[in-house]
């Protein structure tokens, strides 16, 4: 290179580079962009922050199951797990229907396990596992129709149905727990003995036999008595001799109604192990779920808001149902503010005496505040019953007098909505749009710089507006569905908060009325439709056939690097460094003086076809002065993933301004790339050369 021309290559040299890499800072929305962090983000649209530090688009989202085309948006969404089965049931609720998807029975799809509710009205669920009646429920609730609880009971049509038959054949009617196997050394058509003591007296009572061979073979029978030798059970009619059996649990109803193809059916007492028998079958194909009918529990009470708390049931938000008067006269109940507890052991039963005992059921009321329950939910050994303008932590006694322990916290401070339960503590939107938690809520009189959570994107927090549906935690960072402003009638918006960070990963196009965890996954429940999708898969929103693109968007806030912010920066180079696989194109963006509109920008790609990213950006120089004599970048091989590191350079005239910003934008289905650093080649300048012109 001649002197000349590496004289004029290091006049356009900046004078130092500073890299922005702190991505982790997140989205700030404070009130003057040019006063946030270095390396905060003004605008973060379906982007995340990578484990190690980078920016990618976010995760694309899949379709659980048929796509359902109505219009009504879903208003509940749970997953019930039973203790022993592996199976989990995720259950929504819409218009006026429950339906199911089980994981053991993805091919069966959703299925309905209920309908005729009344409609658009939110269901609360939660699981009981401690209870007297020696079974797990799901129980739930939508303040309009009775408390409600479902035991998980699911089985398979093996044959198929055309309508009048006499009997649904099924897989089983069997838990898959086996608690005892063995042959019978004697029997009677009501007993069965062994030779050796293998098992205590009265073990196997409410369980049943099932006999694996012999005459009787597939026939099951309620165990009504055992002695340490002896099963004596309900009459086979015959003796069933030295045959094979087992001890095992129906996971059914011995006597009720069962649910196929939409369509709900009575049946007699259950007598075989794969055999359901009814008085006329309606028609059902090999392959569909058949489920027991959730049971009615029409004297409790009618709420949507439910919690656990050590073998109790906690019902707020209630609507209606059956309480004591002052006298202890029975009466019907409508309060809003008052909660419900259940008796010790029993979910169903919320009874208690005109002088209330020990264990039984328990109403309480919750004068301050006003306003109805917004959410109970249990922490640790407490529960909290959360209103608008109130929070109140209770506990019980763990003594013979089991009186409830009242804690009001803050007058004044409650959630606008449900709220987000937590690995170790409860988040929140306030009335007065703080995001904030019980924890902090307890300890603002120690810490009262760490009550708002919020504070960094209040100015966002402010057009937001909650209270619908409920946000998760999964793997570190919370979920918040909201509306982006008060024209949207639906969440139409995500909030994600990383907690390892402490910071904001900005908005998400994701549309959720609940979230929930389920095999394995985190899945929503959308707010203006009846779907429900797998969130943090794949790299589009894939619906069917269909993958819809995601449009992401990065930029920082203006930043001015000298010592004094009145003088002006010049800016003639960026330097990017990232991974990026084929068919990608990301735009890089660079703005001045506040200005919406970019005075840069270009866009960079990868190519499947070739193996190798466009060269056109890493050749590029300024008109015929040529920074070097090779291109200013490099790309490294492809990763086990299929993405190439890549490093470079890119010049432009000088530009003169107090502030920059940069950033990029992408738009498509199946973009990879994360963004691990943007560099700003700049000098201060104090004054600008004008061209002048001569007066003639």
């Amino acid at each position: 290179m001649s002197t000349e021309l590496s004289n004029m290559a290091r006049k356009k040299q900046p004078d130092l580079y500073i890299d922005l890499e702190r991505f982790k800072l997140g989205l700030y929305a404070l009130d003057d962009t040019t006063k946030a962090p270095f390396g905060s983000a003004k605008a973060m649209r379906n982007v995340y922050v990578t484990d190690r530090g980078g920016i990618a688009p976010r995760p694309g989202t899949i379709l659980l199951g048929a796509e359902n085309t109505t219009n009504n948006g879903t208003k509940g969404l749970y997953n019930f797990r039973k203790s022993f089965d592996q199976n989990e049931f995720l259950i929504k609720g819409y218009d006026d229907e429950l339906e199911v998807y089980s994981k053991n029975n993805p091919t069966a799809g959703w299925w309905r396990l209920k309908n005729g509710f009344t409609s658009e009205k939110e269901f609360g669920f939660i699981t009981s596992l401690v209870n007297t009646s020696n079974e797990d429920y799901a129980v739930f609730g939508n303040r309009h129709e009775p408390y409600q609880s479902w035991n998980g009971a699911v089985a398979v049509v093996q044959t198929a149905l055309t309508g009048g038959e006499t009997e649904i054949v099924v897989d089983s009617l069997l838990t898959d727990e086996i608690f005892y196997s063995g042959t019978a050394s004697s029997a009677s058509g009501t007993t069965i003995d062994i030779a050796t003591a293998e098992w205590g007296a009265s073990q196997w009572v409410n369980l049943r036999v099932y006999i694996t061979s012999g005459t009787h073979i597939g026939k099951i029978r309620l165990i009504t008595a055992n002695t340490t030798t002896q099963i004596t059970f309900d009459t086979l009619g015959s003796t069933p001799g030295t045959a094979t059996f087992e001890v095992r649990k129906l996971k059914f109803v011995a006597s009720g109604s069962v649910i196929y193809n939409g369509t709900a059916i009575g049946h007699s007492n259950l007598l075989e192990y794969n055999k359901i028998p009814v008085s006329s079958a309606h028609a059902g194909s090999i392959g569909d779920i058949v489920a027991d009918v959730p049971i009615e529990y029409v004297g409790a009470p009618r709420g949507n808001r439910l919690t656990n708390y050590l073998g109790r049931i906690i019902v707020g938000r209630v609507r209606s149902a059956v309480a004591r008067d002052a006298g202890g006269a029975l009466q019907g109940f409508s309060s809003g503010g008052s909660y419900f507890v259940s008796e010790i052991n029993d979910p169903f039963s919320f009874d208690f005496s005109a002088a209330r005992v020990a264990g039984e059921g328990d109403i309480i009321s919750t004068p301050y505040g006003g306003g109805e329950i917004e959410d109970v939910v249990h922490q640790e050994d407490t529960a909290y019953i959360i209103k608008q303008r109130y929070i109140e932590a209770v506990s019980y006694s763990q003594d013979a007098n089991d009186l409830p322990v009242r804690e009001p916290l803050k007058a004044e401070v409650g959630s606008v909505g449900r709220v987000i339960k937590g690995s170790d503590d409860i988040y929140f939107l306030t009335p007065d749009k703080k995001f904030t938690s019980i924890g902090r809520i307890r300890s603002k009189d120690r810490k009262p710089g760490t009550e708002n959570l919020g504070k960094p994107i209040q100015r966002l927090l402010d057009k937001f507006v909650g209270g619908q549906g409920r946000g998760k935690e999964y793997n570190d960072r919370l979920y918040i569905p909201l509306r982006e402003n008060s024209t949207f009638s639906n969440n139409n918006i995500s909030l994600v908060y990383n907690k390892v960070n402490g910071s904001y990963e900005g908005i998400w196009d994701v549309p959720a009325f609940d979230y929930e965890d389920f095999n394995s996954g985190l899945y929503y429940a959308e707010s203006n439709g009846a779907n429900v999708y797998q969130m943090l898969v794949g790299t589009a929103d894939v619906v069917g056939t269909q993958r819809h693109p995601i449009v992401s968007k990065y930029q920082t806030h203006f930043m001015n690097l000298t010592p004094s912010k009145a003088n002006l920066q010049a800016l003639n180079t960026m330097f990017y460094e990232g991974y990026i696989s084929g068919d990608t194109t990301i735009t890089f963006k660079v703005w001045k003086g506040l200005s919406e509109d970019t005075f840069f920008q270009f866009d960079f790609s990868a190519s499947d076809d070739v193996s190798l990213l466009d060269g056109t950006v890493l050749q590029a120089f300024l008109g015929n002065e040529p920074m070097g004599l090779s291109p200013m970048g490099t790309i490294g091989e492809p990763d086990p993933d299929g993405r190439r590191h890549f490093s470079f350079r890119v010049y432009f005239p000088w530009q003169y301004s107090n502030y920059f910003s940069v950033g990029f934008s992408s738009s498509g289905a199946d973009l990879d790339y994360e963004l691990t650093r943007m560099g700003l080649g700049l000098k201060e300048s104090y004054s600008v050369m004008n061209t002048k012109v001569k007066n003639i």
